[in-house]
This record gives structure tokens, sequence and C-alpha cells, in this order.
């Protein structure tokens, strides 16, 4: 018996994934980080399980790294869907829809919330029964004004604290901050658009939720989590009770 190509998806991922669920949040979600592969028959592979939709999305990209990430990527979404199912179909069968803003859910299970963010370095993927869920994860590596933007799109009080470090620190907090508020967004099912203003953290010394929107029940309807052990990123898991 040969093996079919979303078998070989399915035990690259199973093999290669890992729980990263904060100890904090494990009651509420499951988050799961996988690393991206540079074997160019994984990302074959992971092509021969997306859409056509999907496929005409993937050359758009001129750059054949990015290409190959957004291909592993969405198969990666389709693994997760898989995991959450149960189920053994194909991973071509396995499709999330979006809703008008983004928040991608199966119609087969309408009530479960799901996120899903990547980076250079890997893809995380989250899920909950309960709780409305968001996560991000951020290339840290990356070289920007750190303190220019966090004075262009945090807090005043955040801001400061990007600005009161130096150096590398300086590039970590900055990123952190931005995984939490893109977390967040997803938590209430909004994106980028909806701005980084509309929710507000502290980092020390210990991570709370300052601010968030009173339509969604202000700060103490939200839970923020640092997602730990991956090297060169920050991620972030933003929970949000639905009782």
């Amino acid at each position: 018996m040969t093996m079919n190509d979303s078998d070989r998806i399915n035990d690259f991922f199973a093999a290669g994934s890992r729980d990263v669920t904060p100890v904090s949040a494990r009651h509420a979600a499951y988050v799961l980080y996988a690393p991206v592969s540079r074997d160019p028959e994984v990302s074959r592979y992971c092509a021969s399980v997306l859409s056509d939709t999907e496929l005409q999305r993937a050359d758009r990209f001129v750059n054949e790294d990015d290409k190959a990430e957004f291909k592993q990527r969405r198969a990666f979404r389709r693994f997760c869907g898989a995991a959450v199912l149960g189920s053994s179909r194909p991973l071509s069968q396995i499709a999330f829809e979006e809703t008008e803003n983004g928040r991608p859910y199966l119609s087969d299970l309408p009530d479960f919330w799901f996120s899903f963010s990547s980076c250079r370095f890997g893809f995380l993927g989250a899920w909950s029964s309960t709780h409305g869920i968001g996560v991000d994860i951020e290339d840290q590596t990356r070289n920007l004004e750190a303190a220019e933007l966090a004075q262009r799109f945090f807090s005043g009080a955040e801001a400061n604290a990007v600005e009161g470090v130096g150096g590398l620190e300086r590039l970590r907090t900055f990123f952190q901050f931005w995984s939490l508020k893109e977390a967040a967004l997803k938590s209430i099912g909004e994106g980028l658009p909806f701005g980084l203003d509309a929710f507000e953290f502290e980092l020390d010394p210990n991570l709370r939720v300052v601010h968030a929107p009173p339509d969604h029940g202000g700060p103490e309807q939200f839970g923020a989590h640092v997602i730990k052990g991956i090297d060169s990123c920050c991620a972030a898991l933003v929970t949000r009770s639905l009782a």
C-alpha cells in the first residue's frame, strides 16, 4: 500500500508539532506549534490538499519561500481541523470557512473557536469549545524601529515600557505587546483594522489585561497568556469568556 499525500502530511505534522498551551490556559484552549519545513517535498505534499483558490493565492507570492510557507500554513490548518473533528477524511475535505472579518471556522463545528498564526519559523493553531480565543506568533529577530512604532500604535504606558529597555530586550518587549494585541483582536473575531489600541496590556510585574472593549465585557472577560518555548519568536494566546 502506498502512502498518499494526505497521510504524509498527517504524519509530518503529527511527528513535528508540539503542544505549547500555556499551563494557565489549559482549562480554556489547546495550542499546537509546528515548525516550517524547508524541504520542497513537504510543500508539494501540502499543495496537493489545498483548494484551487488556495493554490491561486499561493502563486501570488513572488518569493518561493513565501509560497512554500503559505502552502504549509494552509495544510497545517486542515491538519488541526481534522484533529478536532477526529476525522480520518482526506485533508482536502477538511475545509474551513471564514467570517466577514476573517475568523476561520468549521461548519461541522460552528461553536468551536479556531485561531491560526504564522511567521517564517513556524505555525500556531489553537481551538476552544468554551472560549473565544486568539493566537499570534511574531519573528522577534526582525529589525525595526520598535520605540517609534510603539509610540504610534500602543498606549502611553506600553510605549514607555518599550522605550524603557534597550537592544534585543526592546524588540522582545515590542513584539510581546504586539502579539498580545493581535491575539486579543482575534479573540473577539476582529483583525488589525479594528485597532491595536482597543486593548492595553501590562507585562510587569505580572501580565494582565489593563483595557479591553466594554462591548465585549471589559478586561475581566479576558485572559492573557504568553506562549513560551518557541525559539526566536514571541507568541501569545488571549482567551475571552463567552459566558
